[in-house]
């Protein structure tokens, strides 16, 4: 007697037919089925408000590792004791970077990244625990990348404490990462605006829309209505 294996369906295989359903032309997609396979999303009922970083993430870290590995990168944090001057370096892997906006600032991208990857002091009640002095001790801590994502995602935190923040952040097209490169790991990619999700509406009603670059032609995505959008229109979005 000889018996087939039968090759069982994973999230893989579900996920990857709604992303080919997502690439067909015509009437909008309803992302329903496709948020069903998620599991990190199971519990999403229609109608809900819903997050799309959130979404793009689970649907990155579940799709395929290969397609996983575009969006990592490694970052380094380097924790030095001001007491005994040791120093101790963590590496984890990254996807994304999320910043704060200020409800009444409008601090530029390239700013809020520069004050991302400033040195921060840890004391009082976040002082660092140090092996070496064997006590909690003030501390200086800095972030930086030890390897550079093939795409970064960057994610600004307009939902905050049961408010929307409507601010316009200004943004450039092109982004230089080396300033914020661990030592010994120079990159001199530059890397390119591809993508922007934007929300229109509150906290509680709204709409996201998409605008993509390719070959330096950006195409606004407004539910099934697609229109090629000025360069000088992206800069106006709430990204």
């Amino acid at each position: 007697m000889h018996f087939l294996t039968k090759k069982s369906t994973t999230t893989q295989d579900r996920l990857l037919v709604c992303v080919r359903e997502l690439q067909e032309p015509g009437t909008a997609y309803t992302p329903a089925p496709l948020i069903q396979q998620i599991p990190h999303l199971i519990r999403y009922k229609k109608g809900e408000p819903a997050d799309p970083h959130e979404l793009l993430i689970a649907m990155i870290n579940d799709i395929s590792e290969p397609i996983s590995q575009i969006f990592q990168g490694q970052m380094a944090s380097t924790v030095k004791c001001s007491r005994c001057n040791k120093t101790t370096i963590k590496t984890d892997n990254t996807q994304d970077i999320s910043l704060h906006i200020e409800a009444d600032a409008s601090i530029s991208l390239e700013e809020r990244l520069y004050n991302f990857f400033q040195p921060e002091t840890l004391e009082g009640e976040n002082a660092y625990w140090c092996d070496t002095c064997q006590k909690p001790c003030r501390a200086t801590k800095t972030l930086s990348y030890t390897r550079i994502l093939t795409i970064l995602i960057v994610h600004l935190k307009r939902l905050i404490l049961g408010k929307k923040i409507q601010n316009h952040i200004p943004f450039d097209t092109a982004l230089d990462l080396e300033p914020y490169m661990a030592p010994g790991h120079a990159s001199t990619q530059n890397m390119k605006l591809i993508g922007i999700i934007s929300h229109q509406g509150t906290k509680d009603h709204g709409h996201h829309t998409a605008m993509t670059n390719k070959e330096d032609k950006w195409t606004s995505y407004n539910d099934a209505i697609t229109t090629q959008t000025p360069t000088t229109h992206i800069h106006q979005t709430q990204a």
